[in-house]
């Protein structure tokens, strides 16, 4: 079995040197001596160690992280699987069982990807993995959901808001929340259109953007001008926020600012914009 030097050790885990030598210290982990003295782990001290770091900190007292360590010892085996390791711990019990691990491409190592969760006052140590795989079939269901609705659009638009409200209470998909307040604004539902804006993710430029032109149309210019500014600072050549910023700095009388944006506006249209 390959043995790791404390800095290796310290990369590969996320955990510091200095932590390392504490957990060594409290015999969380018993690794061997190597030349001049030198630390050398193996690939269960490696996972003994990032199961630590998680158990902590999740806030776990020292003395149960010491319990959930013994029992990680307990069962880990003594040759690593081909496929890699998973390790869970919940309800105060440490489960080791074979999992599908990923390798560095260049130095074959085992990736230790753990994700420490709290599950109803227990905690949960997540093979990021099959996190990841759950993720990604989570996802494929939104997008044929986010589909179906953006087709019903042009039959029916009543059932296409209702499979887009669906979609967001079930996937918080942003371009079905974006294409739900369009639908609702068009309807004149503008402030339902303006609240569920306001529920979604406000690093997303183009809800932000539905969001300002919400507030515009309510007659909120301050607010709008504002949510503009917000857009553009998230992306600075996203055209129309330009074109509708430059109107409203021009009603309220800055000539300076509008210009600015009318330039920018123009820039972008390629210079067909009048």
């Amino acid at each position: 079995m390959p043995q790791f030097g404390t800095i290796e050790v310290s990369r590969l885990t996320r955990v510091p040197v200095r932590s390392i030598r504490s957990m060594v210290r409290a015999r969380y982990v018993a690794p061997t001596k190597g030349p001049r003295n030198a630390l050398r782990f193996s690939f269960h001290d490696l996972v003994i160690l990032r199961t630590a770091r998680d158990l902590l900190a999740a806030g776990i007292s020292a003395r149960r992280v010491g319990a959930a360590l013994r029992s990680v010892r307990a069962q880990l085996p003594t040759e690593l699987p081909a496929r890699g390791l998973s390790v869970a711990a919940t309800g105060g019990r440490v489960v080791v069982q074979e999992a599908g691990g990923k390798r560095d491409a260049l130095t074959g190592q085992l990736l230790l990807a753990f994700d420490v969760r709290m599950n109803d006052g227990g905690i949960a140590l997540i093979d990021t993995a099959a996190a990841a795989k759950q993720q990604e079939q989570r996802n494929d269901a939104c997008d044929r959901a986010f589909a179906a609705a953006l087709e019903l659009e042009e039959t029916d638009v009543d059932a296409a808001i209702a499979a887009y409200r669906r979609c967001v209470q079930q996937h918080s998909h942003s371009g079905a929340r974006a294409n739900l307040g369009r639908l609702l604004h068009l309807q004149g539902r503008i402030t339902e259109a303006l609240n569920l804006y306001r529920e979604g993710d406000q690093s997303d430029p183009d809800l932000l953007y539905n969001q300002a032109v919400a507030l515009d149309d309510l007659g909120n210019s301050d607010e709008a001008i504002a949510a503009y500014a917000r857009v553009l600072e998230l992306d600075r050549d996203y055209m129309d926020a330009h074109h509708n910023l430059a109107r409203l700095w021009q009603q309220a009388g800055d000539n300076r600012r509008a210009l600015r944006h009318w330039n920018a506006y123009r820039r972008l249209a390629g210079g067909s914009a009048k």
